[in-house]
């Protein structure tokens, strides 16, 4: 390296050395900017209802005003006796709040009495098929839609030990309703007319 007469070295940059100088320091700026933005936007200022909480358990005594009652004593030499006589002041009572009204619960709705049949099913009647399945299986599966409120049949079917379980009889119009009860049950049900 050179030296001057000095003692000192000399230094010479070329324009790649000085812009990689001023975007490293441009990048540490900007990391500086966001950890400040970062700290300053996570540490805010206390709420109103956080610095009344602070105040309310704050126990020290506040500072009594002070009255000054020259009317009391006789004068001396020096003048006029002063009498000194606290003020008692009142502590604020902490505000309480009012408590929040209990949201009114849903009642569930009255299960309507539901019946379970079985047998071959009337003619002309449309019914939602839930499940082919053996009879143990069926029975079960009736059990639970007789407790949700379906009025259930268990049908036999061509194949022994296979029994079809039907929601039903319903009408045309009500399909499309009890299909969407039954799905939200995790059934997948399908018409059937017999």
């Amino acid at each position: 390296m050179p030296r001057n007469e000095e003692g000192e070295f000399e230094l010479v940059l070329g324009n790649r050395q000085l812009l990689s100088v001023f975007f490293i320091v441009v990048v540490l700026l900007g990391v500086f900017f966001v950890m400040g933005y970062i700290l300053g936007k996570n540490s805010s200022p206390a709420t109103p209802e956080v610095a009344s909480a602070r105040k309310a358990t704050d126990t020290s005594p506040a500072p009594s005003p002070i009255i000054i009652d020259k009317s009391a004593g006789k004068s001396s030499a020096a003048g006029e006796p002063v009498v000194v006589k606290p003020v008692p002041v009142e502590k604020e009572k902490p505000v309480e709040k009012a408590p929040e009204p209990k949201k009114a619960e849903p009642k569930p709705a009255p299960v309507p009495a539901a019946s379970s049949k079985s047998g071959e099913p009337p003619k002309g009647s449309l019914f939602l098929q839930v499940a082919a399945v053996g009879r143990a299986e069926a029975d079960v599966v009736a059990k639970v839609l007789k407790g949700k409120g379906f009025d259930i049949w268990i049908a036999p079917t061509e194949k022994d030990n296979i029994f079809r379980v039907l929601v039903g009889p319903i009408q045309k119009s009500e399909q499309g309703k009890t299909r969407g009860e039954l799905d939200a049950l995790g059934f997948k049900p399908f018409p059937r007319s017999y």
